[in-house]
């Protein structure tokens, strides 16, 4: 069974605090569902699920035990320490969230209630987690494990959950359903695989039983809350509420993943075949929330997550603008100056150039410096007319020698010599080659490659952990895939020309610098990063280029709605960021997709939700 959600509709109260006993009288007719469970279970389910479940669990051996929030139990096949310890509980007035047992079966189980937790032969870390809830004065709701056994477990508290071992897809769901300011409430396994997660108002499922994830959206139809969720190791499930759905806030997150080009995320990306998508949005200067949604890899058992690293593509060069106007601050080299004195190397021109313009580095930032990208150079011997498309690199596969940034510039590559082709300053023409030259000239003038200034004097200082313009970084790293879903050969291509295409990032680093540029720009002075306040301006001021900051694109300048973006493409990645400095706010997508479209249809939702321009 593939992947399944179900948004509930909001309704009333979530869990109450019962103590004592309640009286048949006063027994509310909360629903329950169960199919392939032993027939008593089937008959004590029914009638101890008027009372609300609150604990619903089997042994691994076919036992099983139904609490109620009133201090009911009735148990069959458990353990004789468990039962033991439920007797005291209900004796003491405790209220039991959940009972669980691991998957190795014999004297292992735990309790967790409302003022602490029993367990025996439970994984360590696991114990110890839990206790640090309670410790922290949180209550433990769910305690899960999955069937594979060992160190593999999921706690989960009244605001949090740790999981250790679980499947990536499985920890996906449950962080993307706490970023909405939801809280777990369940967590289950079935024996032969799969999983499903609970939370107030939403629930997620993989490899469960057909009638089993029909009847949790009998009970969601219904208003009701799914609280409790358990599968028996010979297949069969049980399902009970205690309650309706909560009324809760708008979850944002939930928002935009319904949105999405008239649809669901998840179906957008099936039609466009791209297997993993992450999303991080900004507001009030800090990341509010951030997603991640199918695979690293198609076939791959890896999620992506916002920690992922995909290619940014053209992406990267926005931040290496941030790099150049670094250098021109530190090194007191004017924005207007001539890029050639600073490259090490002469810059050809085409016979027909016969201009003194000079190919400025502001120039250079704004695409007008009369160096053409790739795919708008022919005729070799032509300087006007030329197709304004073209400007990226193709890079460089598996089984490529990927040449050095010299040999790039001379031609020596996959893509022609890097020349004056047009009078600089007279035309725009997008240009990743451009870009290159910026490159040779930070190389050239700071003494390190590009990789390594880029670390030291931006990545570095904006907290960007997981970026990096090396050709192959140590991190998490997503596959590119074709139009058809396909992986792409070597999983990556490769770009020397990093500064124009080669930064490898993810959502939450990107959207770190969205909120340090919106913060610097807004600032009455400078704050501290790599820029001053006065060079972020530059970077954010239209420069020779209408609609252009400096390695930006810019809209809506002089009132609250300005905004700069950048999109990016590689083979098999799509990427786009925008921030928006006077509402504090912004958002980053990156996609191992061949699909611009699904990027523009997530950005679309993330500002109908939010009302951005």
């Amino acid at each position: 069974m593939h992947r399944r959600r179900f948004l509930a509709l909001a309704g009333a109260a979530g869990l109450g605090a019962a103590t004592g006993h309640v009286t048949p009288a006063q027994a509310a007719s909360f629903p329950c569902h169960d199919a392939g469970i032993p027939a008593e279970a089937h008959t004590k389910l029914g009638e101890l699920a008027p009372y609300g479940v609150t604990a619903l669990a089997f042994t691994p051996s076919g036992g099983w035990v139904v609490v109620t929030q009133d201090g009911r139990y009735f148990a069959r096949g458990v353990p004789d320490a468990c039962f033991t310890e439920l007797g005291a509980l209900a004796a003491a007035g405790r209220k039991v969230h959940c009972v669980a047992f691991p998957p190795e079966g014999g004297d292992r189980w735990v309790i967790t209630t409302d003022r602490g937790v029993t367990a025996r032969g439970v994984p360590a870390a696991c114990e110890q987690r839990i206790d640090a809830f309670y410790e922290a004065g949180q209550q433990v709701v769910d305690v899960a494990f999955p069937p594979a056994g060992g160190d593999r477990w999921v706690v989960t508290a009244s605001a949090g959950y740790h999981a250790k071992g679980v499947d990536d897809e499985c920890y996906q769901v449950l962080r993307n359903l706490t970023q909405g300011g939801r809280r777990i409430t369940r967590v289950a396994f079935p024996r032969a695989g799969g999983w499903a997660v609970v939370a107030q108002d939403e629930f997620h499922a993989r490899g469960v039983p057909d009638a089993c994830f029909d009847r949790m959206n009998t009970l969601a139809d219904g208003g009701w809350q799914v609280h409790n969720v358990a599968f028996a190791p010979s297949g069969g499930w049980a399902l009970a509420s205690r309650g309706k759905v909560p009324a809760l806030p708008a979850d944002k997150a939930r928002q935009v993943e319904n949105a999405v080009g008239g649809s669901t995320i998840w179906q957008r990306m099936s039609a466009y075949k791209t297997p993993g998508v992450a999303i991080a949005v900004v507001t009030g200067n800090k990341i509010a929330w951030s997603t991640g949604y199918g695979r690293l890899e198609a076939g791959g058992s890896g999620a992506a997550h916002p920690e992922s690293a995909f290619q940014a593509a053209s992406i990267s060069k926005a931040v290496t603008a941030i790099g150049v106007l670094r250098l021109l601050q530190t090194r007191k080299i004017a924005l207007g100056a001539d890029v050639r004195p600073y490259l090490g190397w002469t810059l050809p021109r085409r016979s027909c150039v016969t201009s003194t313009e000079a190919p400025t580095i502001d120039r250079l930032l704004t695409h007008r410096a009369g160096v053409i990208g790739r795919g708008s150079t022919t005729p070799a011997g032509a300087c006007t007319g030329f197709d304004a498309g073209g400007g990226g690199f193709p890079g460089y596969g598996p089984d490529a020698t990927v040449p050095t940034l010299l040999q790039v510039m001379n031609g020596a590559g996959n893509t022609q010599k890097i020349e004056l082709t047009t009078t600089p300053g007279a035309e725009y023409h997008y240009s990743g080659a451009g870009f290159v030259l910026l490159q040779r000239m930070v190389e050239q003038q700071s003494g390190m490659t590009l990789a390594q200034y880029m670390q030291q004097e931006v990545l570095a200082p904006l907290g960007m952990t997981t970026s990096s313009y090396a050709l192959a970084p140590a991190f998490e790293l997503a596959a590119g895939h074709t139009t058809a879903g396909t992986v792409i050969p070597g999983r990556r291509n490769r770009y020397p020309e990093s500064a124009a295409a080669g930064l490898y990032t993810n959502v939450l680093d990107l959207c770190r610098m969205v909120s340090w540029i919106n913060r610097a720009y807004t600032a009455s002075g400078d704050i501290t990063g790599p820029l001053s306040r006065t060079s972020v301006r530059t970077l954010l001021s239209q420069g020779p280029q209408p609609g252009m900051g400096r390695g930006l694109f810019i809209a809506g300048a002089g009132t609250d709605r300005f905004s700069y973006n950048h999109d990016g493409s590689n083979y098999g990645f799509k990427s786009l960021f925008t921030g928006y400095p006077r509402l504090g706010a912004g958002f980053a997508i990156l996609a191992n997709g061949s699909s611009t479209s699904l990027v523009t249809e997530i950005a679309a939702a993330v500002k109908k939700v939010y009302g951005w321009p």
